[in-house]
């Protein structure tokens, strides 16, 4: 019991270290994806008021969870604006019962100048794009064979975000819910952060 009661202790204890080390990542401004290595296995959760970007590129890929390697949509995104964001992630602790669950909330507009997502899922309340171009193609490189694009400087004829005619923003989704394995940003500021650790003995 005693031992049982201090791999708890230490397992809570690392995971408020990996909650610190992803606060440190999220204020740097770098890849964010890896401080949420609590996340399930199919990856972390993003939800969100509203999420804006002057330019956005849509393709498939494979990315990688914690089960392996996964078909994944790519999106890429420039002047990127956030309102009521949160990210999550929950994970089941070894050796006792229950599950840990982390999560990052900005109570401002969360601001990134490029971001590069990995999605599994996308659900949004509603969508509005700018100078939207869907287009399959053929092309040696699969990341080219499909693409959607919005946005002032999107043009997948001549591969990634080049320029063409368009307003911005380019995307605004409203009541976004989004299933990713991947999200890092070039430059992002997170206003009113909020990092909260739960366990949950019930999992």
């Amino acid at each position: 019991m005693y031992r049982r009661k201090r791999l708890a202790t230490g397992t809570v204890a690392s995971f408020l270290i990996v909650a610190l080390v992803g606060l440190v990542v999220l204020s740097s401004g770098t890849a964010y994806a890896t401080a949420m290595a609590t996340a399930s296995g199919s990856g972390f959760t993003v939800t969100a008021d509203e999420i804006r970007s002057d330019d956005f590129l849509l393709y498939p890929s494979i990315g990688e969870d914690t089960e392996g390697t996964t078909p994944v949509a790519v999106v890429e995104q420039r002047g990127v604006e956030i309102d009521g964001m949160v990210l999550s992630g929950e994970k089941s602790i070894p050796m006792i019962d229950g599950s840990m669950e982390i999560s990052f909330a900005a109570d401002g507009t969360v601001k990134a100048d490029e971001q590069y997502i990995k999605l599994t899922d996308l659900k949004a309340e509603e969508a509005t794009f700018n100078g939207q171009v869907v287009n399959a193609q053929a092309t040696d490189n699969p990341e080219q064979q499909f693409q959607q694009t919005a946005g002032g400087n999107a043009d997948p004829e001549d591969g990634y975000l080049t320029d063409i005619s368009g307003e911005q923003p380019g995307m605004v989704q409203e009541d976004v819910e989004m299933e990713a394995v991947y999200l890092a940003s070039n430059e992002i500021s997170l206003p009113g952060l909020d990092v909260d650790v739960e366990y949950h003995p019930d999992g």
